[in-house]
């Protein structure tokens, strides 16, 4: 009977060890995650602005090194032509932005719209097909502006197109800087986003850089700096918006997400962010209808990840549970008993059994040995 009652003791022990465990108050320095559909934290947010670059794309007409005797082009068809787009730091050296924004398909149309639609020199009526035209030149300049906290370029520099997938294959890009200090990069959500979750776009407003103080627009037109270095120069700041994830959809047979936080001209290529300050997707691409609510799109996560080499989603995640990482952190922060604790609290409580089984069964040893004792005197 006193095993018994030691056994069960030890048992007790064991559980009220599990329960203590679990009722450990979170630690100060591990809070529980905000909500899925809570607002960004302003502090949140200012931090993530430090990873946020500018992008000025410079596309112009290759020079043909056997060209003999040239015809002179049409005034100013050789203009160069400036598009501009966001980037973000995803690692301390590499920057991610739109692949659209990078594309040289995209910079010969760009070209060629310059000076408007071709036309047929015998009729002057547009011609319905464009001849082959050659691969633009591309120069692409990444720009934070002096203002901003936290910047580490500190004048613009060119930097390389290390890959890009078009619109049409998931509109990515990845660009190489070198000779930086390191950057802070932006984590990338490990699960898809929930429908009706609140998002955060961020991107450089390209339309209205005119409106900006310090935009030297006569130094921009005059060639005296480069567009880079004008941006650079100015008080021109990312801007932010919000929204929610209204629908899954897919656009050119690639998976989207449609938000309705606006999007437009110069965000493209920004992230677009949880309330934890994880991406979940590039800004890609925005319509306006001529009546209606404009459609805006964004990534796929999934797919970024994979372009980025960062591997597919949790099983967990995909189908719109918390991802395990959520799952760590919610049971640190809330007080739950993690699988380890348990362990340590059953291997503990049965070493208090252990011991007081010995003390219980010490007492009837002794007792049963004291007759016979009389006995042998």
């Amino acid at each position: 009977m006193r095993r018994l009652a030691a056994l069960a003791a030890a048992v007790a022990v064991a559980s009220m060890s599990v329960l203590l465990a679990g009722a450990t108050p979170a630690r100060a320095d591990e809070p529980a995650p905000p909500p899925l559909n809570g607002l960004i934290d302003p502090g949140l947010l200012e931090s993530v602005q430090q990873s946020i670059v500018g992008i000025v794309v410079i596309w112009e007409e290759p020079q043909d090194p056997f060209a003999f005797a040239p015809e002179p082009p049409a005034p100013g068809a050789e203009q160069p032509v400036m598009t501009i787009c966001t980037g973000w730091f995803d690692s301390p050296t590499t920057i991610v932005t739109a692949g659209h924004c990078v594309d040289p398909e995209e910079g010969r149309r760009a070209l060629d719209n310059r000076a408007g639609p071709a036309v047929d020199p015998t009729t002057g009526i547009p011609s319905a097909s464009q001849p082959v035209r050659p691969e633009p030149n591309r120069t692409v300049w990444a720009f934070q502006p002096r203002e901003l906290q936290g910047a580490v370029i500190t004048a613009p520099v060119i930097v390389r197109v290390d890959s890009f997938r078009p619109a049409d294959e998931g509109d990515t890009a990845r660009l190489e800087m070198y000779g930086l200090p390191p950057a802070k990069p932006l984590p990338i959500a490990p699960g898809e986003p929930h429908l009706g979750e609140t998002v955060t776009s961020i991107g450089f407003p390209g339309l209205n850089i005119d409106e900006t103080d310090g935009v030297d627009i006569e130094g921009l037109m005059s060639g005296g700096k480069t567009p880079a270095e004008v941006l650079q120069d100015s008080r021109l700041q990312p801007v932010n918006t919000s929204g929610t994830i209204t629908a899954r959809q897919f656009r050119q047979g690639v998976a989207v997400y449609q938000i309705n936080a606006d999007l437009a001209e110069g965000i493209s290529g920004g992230p677009t962010i949880n309330s934890r300050g994880e991406v979940l997707g590039i800004n890609s691409q925005m319509t306006v209808p001529f009546l209606g609510q404009n459609f805006n799109v964004i990534t796929d996560t999934g797919m970024l990840r994979d372009f980025l080499g960062q591997g597919g989603a949790p099983a967990a995640a995909a189908q719109g549970e918390p991802s395990q990482v959520a799952i760590e952190n919610t049971a640190a922060g809330s007080g739950q008993a993690a699988p380890w604790t348990v362990v340590i609290a059953l291997i503990g409580g049965a070493i208090i059994g252990a011991i007081l089984m010995w003390l219980f069964a010490r007492p009837t040893r002794t007792a049963s040995s004291e007759p016979a004792a009389a006995e042998r005197e």
